[in-house]
């Protein structure tokens, strides 16, 4: 993105945003509501366009192709999204209609490789025993692995997370990690962009990180340089202390802080 702004009405939702991202890399999107983080999501998922600016997703110019050919390689996760899908569908239906990226199965186009990838994507993400259950009798815990699975159906070169751990319990977040962990390690090429507003949503694997705040960038670049209590703090507007533990990352206020 090159100078892109956002606006709706006489509301500017993004201004002067810069950001790069390449192949394989693993972002994380943080900033307090209505910074703008979902907006941005929608630029990146090709699904809005620019009030100004440039965008380009996947070697392709926004204005200048097919979104909807481009829209085919690009997997998008969020909360709301098992409230659109009919849950009396068993998981396996679930996960495979991301292959035609339908609310409804399209069985005439599922093959037998497209049955052994969705197989294989369960049980990437500890779901082979849901298989066969509806998913309206789901956790909302289970129910963010199985849509995680039903994204990558269509082998997407770029995933975007939007607050994918909204609403888990600490174990079904716990969970949820572990996946992308491991999702980073089976296919190294797959670039994501995570959103959240919690740095303990953060997986291991986040290599780089983007901070918004008024729709505008705080801080961005590799999380060791950017997830700083400095850059924090400006973002979320109040003192923020920062720790990094075995490969994650916390954040808390300073002892005796108040809001003002």
């Amino acid at each position: 993105m090159q100078d892109v702004r956002l606006h709706r009405g006489r509301v500017w939702l993004l201004s002067e945003i810069d950001w790069r991202v390449e192949p394989g890399e693993q972002w994380a999107l943080l900033g307090p509501n209505g910074a703008g983080k979902s907006t941005l999501l929608t630029l990146a998922a090709a699904t809005t366009h620019p009030t100004s600016g440039s965008v380009e997703l996947l070697g392709e110019r926004m204005g200048r192709t097919d979104v909807r050919r481009l829209r085919e390689r690009i997997g998008v996760v969020e909360a709301r999204l098992d409230r659109k899908l009919d849950d009396t569908y068993d998981v396996s239906t679930i996960v495979l209609t991301g292959a035609t990226g339908t609310r409804i199965p399209l069985w005439e186009r599922y093959d037998e490789q497209v049955k052994a990838r969705a197989e294989e994507l369960l049980e990437l993400f500890g779901c082979t025993d849901l298989a066969a259950r509806p998913l309206g009798i789901c956790s909302q815990g289970e129910r963010q692995r199985i849509l995680l699975a039903r994204a990558l159906m269509s082998s997407p070169r770029l995933l975007l997370l939007d607050e994918p751990a909204a609403a888990l319990d600490l174990p079904a977040r716990e969970a949820l990690l572990v996946a992308l962990e491991a999702l980073a390690a089976a296919d190294p090429e797959l670039t994501t962009v995570l959103a959240t507003h919690h740095l303990e949503e953060l997986p291991r694997t986040t290599t780089h990180a983007l901070l918004l705040h008024g729709g505008e960038i705080v801080a961005s670049g590799p999380v060791a340089k950017t997830l700083t209590s400095e850059a924090l703090s400006r973002c979320f507007a109040m003192p923020i202390e920062v720790s990094r533990r075995d490969g994650r990352w916390w954040a808390h206020a300073p002892a005796g802080w108040r809001r003002g």
